[in-house]
Parts: structure tokens; C-alpha cells; sequence
């Protein structure tokens, strides 16, 4: 199915006039505020949790889950709204939030450098006008099209972060499970490059799958760590509306046991978590999530709080 982009959509006047949104992802230390460029994402991850979050139901004409990857929606003025937004959002202004970071991240329900950016342009614009007005920038993607903007990123890499999402290297695991994003082996080379660039590099070892074990988490380090990433974090699959049942559409009849995954997710958080800490050492920076560790019993659950960022 090809991917159907529209240029033209009905949108609330808030998302017209706003780009810049404030958000509570430093729960999981990722920023204080938001910017998305698009509404859907061509790389299609099956086991992807955002299509199933508002702000993407919300939005996107009440376009099923199953239809992730197959349509793209370009955010009709974004670019002129980050413009307006950051005369108000100076960096000042930006950490008088929860976190007090005042990081911006680009961006959470959607790629920000999936194919349709190399003939829109529009990330590149957002980040180059979020940097030059002086804030700090995060940004994640599955894709080496950033490698493109390095200019912009290695001239303010003093308040850039720049992070993949790495959850195993096994490139053919991921053209059943990510069809629509470039191989996991060309996210490892665009952080080699972005490392011999001197920008700040991260990785997210995300969403890790419930059949990998701790060998998987070893091979990511040692592809990694050498590269001196400020940081590399480890959330296990979100099970949320019908990622799981996609997934086994993907991955074919034996993986018919992952209906049952739901039931143990709170123990193997607290598993993984613990090996991701051992593993990746001082710059291992984890995502606990607050709904499983209310599942677990006292004595696990109290270690996991202590990785649960604090406001301030």
C-alpha cells in the first residue's frame, strides 16, 4: 500500500497557531516541550504505541492503527508557528516547567527525518530556528537522513543531542518489524559519524523485544559504548492498542504467544531494567514505566522508583 501524504487537512486552530507544545516526557527524561513536524510516519513499526496515543487518534481522521506507515500528514504551517512560538519561548522562559531543563524535543509521535523530509525540508528548518534561538534540542529518529543536517547540528553542538533508536542490530529482524526505516546497521554508522562530528550522540535501546535476552543488550553495547554516547536507555515493548496483535501479523504464527505478553510486562521490566543498568554502566539512563511498576510487588518495585526522575 502506497503512502497517501496530504498537504491539506482540517486542523484545531491551536495546532495552526502552535508548533511548540509542552510535554510531560520528562517523566522518562526526554524534555520539557515538544515540536512534531508531521502526523503519521512512513516507517510503519509494527510494534509502534503511537498511533494508539491521542495526540496522533486526535488528529489523523480516525485513520485505524493498522494503517500506521500508509499515511503521512505534513503539519500545515508548522514551520511559521515554531517562528511565532519562540517569540514568546525564549530559552529563559523554557525551563520554568516541571523538569527545569528547558529541553526541546523533535519529536515523539512521528519520525522527524523519515523520507518525506528530504523534499519538505521541515525538520531541518524547526531545528535550525530552535537552535539559533538558543535552546536545547534533543532529537530521535529511526533514520540517517539527519546525517543531512549535520552542518546545522555540529554548529551548536553544545545544546544538541542527537539519539537512534537501536533495540537489537539484527537488520533482518527489522525489515519485518520496521519495514518503512532504514536498517538498524546505517543508525549505528550515522552515530559514528555524528560522534566523529562532535555532536552529542544517544541511544535508545527501545522498544526491547520480550523474546531478546541479555545478549542483545550486550551486542548494542559493544556497537555503542565506543562511541561515547552521553547516554543510552532501555524501554521494553509498550503493549498499547493493537501493536501486539500487528506484530504477530508480521512475525507470522509462532509468535502467536505474544497475546499473553501483557500478563508478564511488569516483571520483565524490572528484569531488563536491572540488566541495562549493569550493562551499560554509568551512562545508562532508564525508562521505568510508572503503570508497571504499580503492578509489581513492593519489594521489586521500591529499586525501580529510584530511576523515576523527580521534578526540579
Amino acid at each position: 500500500m502506497p503512502v497517501r501524504i496530504a498537504e491539506s487537512v482540517t486542523v484545531s486552530p491551536r495546532m495552526a497557531r502552535h508548533a511548540i507544545s509542552q510535554s510531560h516526557l520528562w517523566k522518562k527524561r526526554l524534555g520539557d516541550w515538544v515540536v512534531n513536524p508531521y502526523i503519521g510516519c512512513q516507517h510503519g513499526c509494527f510494534h509502534c504505541y503511537c498511533p494508539a496515543m491521542p495526540g496522533v487518534k486526535f488528529f489523523n481522521g480516525g485513520r485505524p492503527q493498522e494503517d500506521w506507515g500508509h499515511y503521512l500528514i505534513v503539519k500545515p504551517g508548522i514551520v511559521e508557528a515554531t517562528r511565532r512560538d519562540l517569540l514568546r519561548l525564549t530559552p529563559t522562559q523554557a525551563v520554568r516547567t516541571q523538569w527545569g531543563r528547558g529541553i526541546i524535543l523533535v519529536s515523539f509521535l512521528t519520525d522527524p527525518y523519515q523520507a518525506a523530509e528530504r523534499s519538505y525540508g521541515i525538520t531541518r528548518e524547526i531545528v535550525r530556528l530552535l537552535l539559533e534561538a538558543g535552546h536545547f534540542v534533543r532529537i530521535q529518529t529511526r533514520s540517517d537522513l539527519v546525517v543531512r543536517d549535520f552542518d546545522i547540528l555540529s554548529a551548536h553542538a553544545s545544546r544538541v543531542l542527537l539519539g537512534t533508536s537501536l533495540p537489537y542490530l539484527d537488520d533482518n529482524l527489522a525489515k519485518r518489524l520496521e519495514p518503512g526505516a532504514p536498517a538498524p546497521s546505517k543508525r549505528v554508522a550515522m552515530l559514528r559519524r555524528a560522534a566523529e562530528r562532535g555532536i552529542p550522540i544517544y541511544a535508545a535501546v527501545a522498544p526491547f523485544m520480550p523474546w531478546h535476552t541479555t545478549q542483545v543488550l550486550e551486542e548494542i553495547a559493544g556497537a555503542v559504548l565506543p562511541l561515547n554516547p552521553v547516554e543510552v536507555f532501555c524501554e521494553v515493548l509498550n503493549p498499547r492498542g493493537r501493536n501486539l496483535r500487528m506484530m504477530q501479523g508480521a512475525l507470522g504464527p509462532d509468535a502467536g504467544w505474544l497475546a499473553g505478553y501483557k500478563e508478564r510486562w511488569p516483571m520483565f521490566t524490572a528484569s531488563v531494567l536491572a540488566d541495562s543498568a549493569r550493562i551499560f554502566g554509568p551512562v545508562s539512563s532508564l525508562w521505568p514505566d510508572p503503570k508497571a511498576i504499580a503492578k509489581l510487588p513492593d519489594d521489586i518495585a521500591s529499586p525501580l522508583h529510584a530511576w523515576v526522575p523527580s521534578p526540579g
